[in-house]
């Protein structure tokens, strides 16, 4: 499963950076859970592109139970300003419900494994419950 960890807010470049050495440098994620920066779109200005988000792959729910903890440290020294939204590519519905509960306030969001948001589950509120 991919964990990616994007900032919205004022200091987002600069926080991302935070999270991203420290969650490197954790020593109980280093070698269990490989943590990658993803880069955006160079600027006309610039060699490469900033710091978009930061990727952690997790290959089973054993190594993601260290993550929260490293994240939760990382939160509580910075104080960030900006929202933190977690994207995952590859969870089940189980894992769904583990990260969110092990990253209380933080928004945390499923995406197909092409990068797109999956379509919702149809519901009573939706066309083809309503028989249309």
């Amino acid at each position: 499963m991919d964990i990616r960890f994007e900032l919205i807010g004022p200091d987002s470049r600069q926080e991302l950076r935070s999270l991203y050495t420290w969650l490197r440098d954790d020593r109980s994620l280093r070698g269990r859970v490989p943590i990658e920066p993803v880069r955006g779109p160079a600027r006309p200005d610039e060699m490469g592109g900033d710091l978009e988000a930061v990727l952690a792959l997790v290959s089973t729910l054993a190594t993601l139970a260290q993550l929260p903890f490293s994240y939760a440290a990382w939160r509580d020294g910075r104080r960030p300003r900006s929202q933190v939204v977690i994207q995952v590519v590859g969870a089940m519905p189980g894992e769904l419900e583990a990260l969110r509960e092990a990253f209380p306030g933080v928004s945390v969001r499923p995406i197909a494994g092409d990068g797109q948001e999956p379509e919702p589950e149809p519901g009573p509120d939706t066309e083809q419950e309503a028989g249309r």
